[in-house]
């Protein structure tokens, strides 16, 4: 009787195991996707994710003597720099006017092609890092990490545009600081 009756129950089982699996893989799935309200806020701030992005990288253009910044250049860009380092929050129209400002007016064609150079370096290296991390099944960020993280004011980084400035955060806020402090001695 009970081979009989594990021979009745057994496809269930495996159909209940299927459906379980299948609704938790859709349903992680489901968490990766962005809401139209994510993805509009993503774009509203991408203006304050390349100026953050080209900051970043313009120490770099200093480690080639043919596209480091002259003295007059510096002059240039430390008032901007100096800005961002004190403003509050950072507004998307002030993003592009200050990336207009750098790309326009400061940076010569020769420094622009290295800096798409540094970019499309860095996208490869994020590139690889997401498949590693997805490679090690490791799609979720741990806890406390990622968009929406609390900076040192208590505001979330996935905030509404314009409520931070990523330039007084971590890694970038430091390597600000010390750019700042490099070109001040040009």
């Amino acid at each position: 009787m009970n081979k009989n009756l594990t021979a009745r129950f057994a496809p269930a089982a495996l159909t209940l195991t299927a459906l379980t699996l299948g609704a938790a893989s859709a349903q992680q799935s489901a968490q990766r996707q962005m809401t139209p309200e994510m993805q509009a806020r993503l774009k509203a701030m991408q203006p304050v994710t390349d100026l953050a992005q080209t900051v970043r990288l313009l120490p770099d253009l200093e480690k080639n003597k043919a596209t480091a910044l002259s003295k007059a250049q510096a002059a240039q860009l430390l008032p901007i720099l100096t800005t961002l380092q004190k403003a509050a929050a950072v507004q998307p129209n002030d993003a592009r006017k200050y990336l207009t400002q750098i790309e326009d007016k400061i940076l010569t064609s020769k420094q622009l092609t290295a800096l798409d150079g540094l970019f499309l370096k860095a996208e490869k290296e994020r590139e690889a890092q997401r498949a590693q991390t997805q490679g090690q099944g490791g799609g979720n960020r741990p806890a406390g990490q990622g968009v929406g993280r609390p900076d040192q004011n208590g505001q979330g980084q996935g905030g509404q545009p314009g409520q931070f400035n990523p330039f007084k955060q971590d890694r970038l806020a430091d390597g600000l600081k010390a750019y700042v402090a490099l070109l001040k001695k040009k």
